[in-house]
């Protein structure tokens, strides 16, 4: 039986998802688990890398940010 901590992780991992593909952000996560699944000999991005690449295929690379 769950305890409640994990339902409260789970559920926030569902939430968090939810989120991500609400506001269009794609999901590092699967995108990893598919690299090492179809591509084994293709080393995946650290986060930060997917993230930026991500945003700069989106905005482009020379967008100039606020922050």
């Amino acid at each position: 039986m769950k305890t409640l901590i994990q339902k409260i992780r789970q559920g926030a991992g569902v939430i968090s998802k939810i989120g991500k593909g609400v506001s269009n952000l794609p999901d590092y996560e699967s995108y990893v688990a598919h690299i090492k699944q179809h591509h084994p000999e293709v080393a995946p991005p650290t986060e930060a890398e997917f993230f930026t690449d991500f945003l700069d295929k989106k905005y482009g690379a020379s967008a100039k940010r606020c922050c």
